[in-house]
C-alpha cells in the first residue's frame, strides 16, 4: 500500500502595497476563476472583467472583488508595524 504524501500549499504572500486583498478582511489569500488549458495547465486568462461573485476569500468566506492593499489600508487603517496588509 502506498503512503499518502501531503501536497505542499502555496508559499505565504508577503505584504505589499500593490497586492490585491479582500475588501472585507484584508487577506492577500484571495482567489479568482481563470481559464487554464487542462492538459498542460497553460494559463489562457479570464479574470480581467469578472463580476465580484467570481472572487473568493477563504479567510472570511466572502465573494467580493479584491482591492489594492494600499487602498484597503487608506480606508480601514494599517494593522501593525510594519502593516500585515500593505507592508508599510
Amino acid at each position: 500500500m502506498d503512503e499518502e504524501q501531503a501536497v505542499p500549499g502555496p508559499p505565504p504572500i508577503q505584504p505589499k502595497a500593490d497586492n490585491l486583498v479582500c475588501p472585507e478582511c484584508g487577506s492577500a489569500e484571495v482567489e479568482c476563476l481563470d481559464w487554464v488549458r487542462m492538459n498542460d495547465n497553460y494559463f489562457i486568462g479570464g479574470n480581467e472583467s469578472m463580476p465580484a461573485g467570481e472572487y473568493w476569500c477563504p479567510d472570511c468566506e466572502v465573494h467580493e472583488k479584491p482591492v489594492y492593499a494600499r487602498d484597503y489600508c487608506e480606508e480601514k487603517g494599517h494593522t501593525g508595524t510594519p502593516c500585515s496588509v500593505c507592508g508599510t
